[in-house]
């Protein structure tokens, strides 16, 4: 734990328990913890001044608490401790969390590997791994090192290269760590380390730009130098012509208000996205959310579905569109490539398929009541010396993919596109009514981006990049329009960038992602603008509330001053009637502006 956590759970623990030994009437020991518990304060606020040169709230409680001892008002300030930490501690706690979950990213890198020695092959651990050995990747298996391809093999890149289509690769091509095997086993010459590898730069640079990511200070931080100078500079005034008047002063202007006021508001807000599906890591997050003026998203996974599904049927002469589509689902329903798998799940099947073979990267064939079908690309079938229909037939779909079966002249095509929902067409449009410019960036080819953002309406869109040119798109965007920008993402691919990003959301609920991420939508990206619009009411409901507590505590002042109210009531009004007033105007304002 840091020494930031470590320091307010002590504060809070030692504060309880010198409310209890008061109550039992053991003031010495009560008196001794709040000391401690002072302490403990000024070393936080010394250690903030002198390291980040920046005034604190923990400066203001501390000062507090010596000014309240001189005085003899004990109780009162264990009170204000104990409030105080556990508002501090829930923050602390949620940045912790943050932290300690990309550790959770590093399960994607393999790390057991079959490397060749002494004649054979033999499994080692994955960082005895050197450049120039010899490596084999079964089916299914994460490519564990940059390398060069020994043969021919097909690989799911999606995790690296945002790429929607398993792509073949031929003897000497460049793989990359990262890439996943879904074809027959190959075997890989390591060119790389596997620490100087793709996947475990990626997990790398991801982690120090989260731990090095600029602190977004929360608005009580940003108000707490302003309000050290005003209650201190009202107090020593008003020292001098009445001590214990100077008290109430000290009591009414005590921050615990603003910072309960905004770890209940944080704590609400948390909650009603939680319930939409949305997790959100803290307030210093849902403020960042708030200010977003430029959105980048990722296409394959985020707006669209990743694997491409059939969206027309062009049968060969003489057979009908629902034979024919039972005879390809047959066949389909035999291979593990995505894209068989997503044809097979897209239409229903009543046929079996027999003697099924597979040529990884090209096709598959089996029998098919009695018949043999031949499913796959345009060379596979054309192999065959069967003619196949104009690629024209398919218009601009994303992907062909052709099925010969036998006794027909020619071949059919099933035409497939990346699915859109309609949720995320809608999404589109009311982020743009919010203000707030989106583009797209995406390591797949040009004309499938473009696809994509001409059917949303997208004029700013960017293809075939790779994962850091991905990072220095945001810091260029964030240049370019001096306002905070979001990376929204769902690979591995996006992990540089989500952390790179002012407001880094993560789509899906993938630990590597959403690790590095200031927000998860769990049910997709239909949901990012109550998101943001519920962030912008988080931010406005704090200004209502430290508004309405700075009114109760002013009025609560002068009433002190001038004798109107009792010390014991300008406590009660100034700390617990203001807590208990902010934190009821920021709620409801975060419910109505939130909707």
């Amino acid at each position: 734990m840091s020494g930031e956590g470590r320091i307010f759970i002590m504060l809070g623990v030692a504060s309880v328990a010198g409310v209890a030994l008061y109550l039992l009437g053991l003031e010495t020991l009560a008196l001794g913890l709040y000391l401690f518990g002072i302490g403990l304060l000024t070393l936080a606020s010394l250690r903030e001044l002198i390291l980040e040169r920046h005034l604190t709230v923990e400066l203001l409680m501390a000062i507090v608490g010596y000014i309240l001892v001189y005085h003899g008002v004990v109780f009162e300030g264990l009170i204000i401790y104990i409030l105080y930490s556990i508002a501090e501690t829930m923050e602390v706690q949620v940045k912790r969390l943050a932290l300690r979950k990309i550790e959770k990213a590093k399960k994607l890198i393999p790390r057991r590997v079959r490397v060749y020695r002494d004649g054979g092959y033999a499994e080692v651990d994955a960082s005895e791994v050197e450049a120039g050995e010899k490596i084999l990747v079964r089916r299914g298996e994460v490519v564990p090192v940059d390398g060069v391809l020994l043969g021919r093999g097909v690989f799911d890149t999606s995790l690296i290269t945002g790429e929607s289509v398993p792509l073949e690769y031929g003897e000497g091509d460049q793989v990359e760590s990262g890439y996943i095997n879904v074809g027959d086993p190959v075997e890989i010459r390591a060119v790389k380390s596997p620490a100087e590898s793709t996947l475990q730069q990626l997990i790398l640079r991801a982690t120090e730009l989260l731990e090095n990511k600029g602190r977004v200070q929360r608005l009580i931080e940003r108000l707490s130098p302003y309000m050290i100078v005003t209650v201190l500079g009202v107090f020593a005034l008003t020292y001098f012509f009445a001590q214990e008047r100077a008290v109430a002063v000290l009591l009414a202007g005590c921050p615990s208000a603003l910072i309960i006021d905004s770890a209940a508001t944080t704590s609400y807000t948390v909650s009603l996205l939680a319930g939409r599906g949305v997790v959100v890591r803290g307030g210093a997050a849902l403020e960042s959310g708030s200010k977003v003026g430029r959105i980048i998203i990722d296409k394959t996974g985020t707006l669209t579905m990743g694997i491409p599904r059939p969206v027309r049927v062009v049968p060969p002469d003489g057979m009908d569109v629902e034979e024919f589509k039972a005879h390809v689902s047959a066949v389909a329903t035999t291979s593990l490539h995505p894209i068989s798998r997503a044809i097979a799940t897209s239409w229903h099947n009543s046929l079996v398929a027999e003697e099924a073979r597979e040529y990884p990267g090209k096709g598959v064939e089996a029998r098919v009541n009695g018949r043999k079908v031949y499913l796959g690309s345009k060379e596979f079938i054309s192999g065959l010396g069967v003619d196949i229909p104009v690629e024209e037939a398919c218009g601009d779909a994303d992907l062909v993919v052709y099925a010969y079966i036998e006794g027909y002249g020619a071949a059919g095509a099933i035409c497939l596109e990346e699915s859109i929902d309609e949720g995320v067409v809608n999404a589109v449009e009311e982020l743009r009514s919010m203000g707030v410019e989106v583009a797209i960036a995406s390591g797949d080819r040009e004309e499938r981006v473009a696809r994509v953002a001409e059917r949303l309406g997208i004029r700013e869109y960017y293809a075939q990049l790779k994962p850091w040119e991905k990072t220095e798109l945001v810091r260029r965007v964030r240049r370019e329009c001096g306002c905070k920008v979001s990376m929204v993402g769902d690979g591995v691919n996006d992990l540089e960038a989500l952390a790179e990003s002012d407001f880094g959301v993560a789509i899906g609920n993938i630990d590597a992602v959403s690790s590095v991420s200031d927000a998860v939508l769990i049910h997709g990206f239909k949901d990012l603008p109550s998101l943001l619009k519920r962030a912008r009411a988080y931010v406005s409901g704090l200004y209502i509330g430290f508004a309405v507590a700075t009114a109760v505590k002013v009025v609560t002042i002068v009433f002190g001053l001038t004798g109107i109210f009792p010390l014991w009531l300008v406590a009660l009004m100034g700390d617990d009637g203001s807590t208990l007033l902010s934190t009821l105007a920021s709620v409801v304002t975060v419910y109505l502006r939130g909707r």
